[in-house]
């Protein structure tokens, strides 16, 4: 006599519990590797692999029991077979033909139709500034606040033989930048995550951290140092980034000419800066139409090409804004991560609610070393709306 089957509900928690566990090893895999800033090793490397094919066969297996409990499509039916029945009288139903007839769309949702799951559609997100740079971001920071001593420059003088100098002075000041907390919060109940298979975990896991870049990118892009909170009261933003206090540089039209963004290049070179890492910033559309201006009537060339303008390289992003575009060099914005960033999942919190909570929690800190870097260029009509 043959075992009996071991309970189907039984068997698919057991696999995606497995695939949990799987999935939380794979990311434990990759926080090492992130800490120690450095790629796989050798058995890592043939661990992902094993765990990469277990899960496939869990996820094959999960696909395989919940289909067992579809329903069986009826056999299909003509209308000409059941019109020859009838007149045969081996079928006692009338049948009237009309114009209305059902259609795919009455099997909705009752699984008869077979459901093809492919990759997930994640939302579009644009990598973080710095990556576009080849800059590396400051990670595991120690705990508390950074600051910068600075000064002035001295000024000497030419003097004839035996004339007193004029006292010269230096002035010092101080740049200070303080982390603030960047977080994110998504409770989840454990029916979603079990009926899932992993994939709601997995989706979870992928989306926070991208979360994390768009909400980075926004606050150092941003032109505003304040915002209005749900109450209507206008109140100092935490992440300031470089162009809110950049100077100003007034196009004379709806889009730059060659002259005005050499004008804003210049404009940043002869306050000393030397350009390391320098980037334009604008919107895709603002692209476009550079990539559509000639630089002159014989030579063939636009203003930009192949992602790059006067030969640096342009970074498109929604938030500088239409009619806006920044130029700086990146190497003189400090970025940076304090203390070890997690994802915490907490069973228990909301556990009367039969629910599981992922926690993100960062503490970020940036601060511009030199506002000399950076220039904002402005179309004429956004920077008289400014004014």
């Amino acid at each position: 006599m043959s075992k009996p089957q071991k309970n189907k509900s039984k068997q698919l928690r057991e696999l995606v519990f497995d695939q949990q566990a799987a999935a939380a090893r794979l990311n434990e895999i990759a926080d090492n590797c992130e800490r120690e800033s450095r790629p796989l090793d050798e058995q890592e490397r043939v661990e992902r692999d094993t765990i990469m094919r277990e899960m496939e066969l869990r996820s094959m297996k999960i696909k395989a029991i919940t289909a067992e409990d579809l329903p069986e499509a009826p056999a299909a039916i003509s209308r000409e077979q059941v019109l020859r029945d009838n007149m045969a009288g081996k079928v006692h139903t009338q049948f009237v033909f009309s114009r209305d007839i059902q259609t795919s769309a009455a099997l909705a949702g009752t699984g008869i139709i077979p459901v093809e799951e492919q990759e997930m559609l994640k939302p579009l997100t644009a990598g973080l500034i710095y990556e576009k740079l080849g800059l590396s971001v400051c990670s595991g920071l120690a705990a508390g606040q950074l600051r910068w001593p600075k000064h002035t420059r001295a000024t000497a003088q030419f003097a004839d033989e035996g004339e007193e100098l004029v006292d010269a002075n230096i002035d010092w000041d101080k740049l200070e930048t303080t982390p603030v907390r960047l977080g994110i919060a998504i409770p989840v109940t454990r029916e979603e995550l079990e009926s899932s298979g992993g994939v709601v975990e997995s989706v979870i896991r992928t989306e926070i951290p991208a979360a994390a870049a768009r909400k980075i990118n926004a606050a150092l892009l941003s032109l505003s140092t304040t915002y209005t909170d749900k109450e209507g009261k206008e109140k100092a933003k935490k992440i300031v980034g470089p162009f809110a206090r950049a100077k100003r540089i007034e196009f004379a039209g709806a889009e730059p000419t060659r002259g005005e963004l050499l004008k804003m290049k210049s404009t940043v070179s002869k306050s000393g800066i030397m350009l390391e890492a320098p980037c334009w910033i604008m919107t895709e559309d603002m692209k476009a139409t550079l990539e559509n201006i000639k630089v002159d009537e014989g030579s063939g060339r636009f203003l930009c090409e192949n992602d790059r303008v006067l030969g640096m390289p342009v970074y498109c992003s929604p938030e500088i804004g239409e009619g806006n575009i920044g130029f700086g060099d990146w190497s003189y914005q400090a970025f940076g991560f304090f203390g070890q960033n997690n994802i915490t999942v907490d069973p228990y919190t909301l556990l009367r609610r039969n629910a599981t909570d992922f926690v993100f929690n960062a503490h970020v800190g940036t601060a511009t070393l030199y506002q000399e870097a950076f220039v904002l260029g402005q179309a004429k009509a956004k920077a008289k709306a400014k004014a």
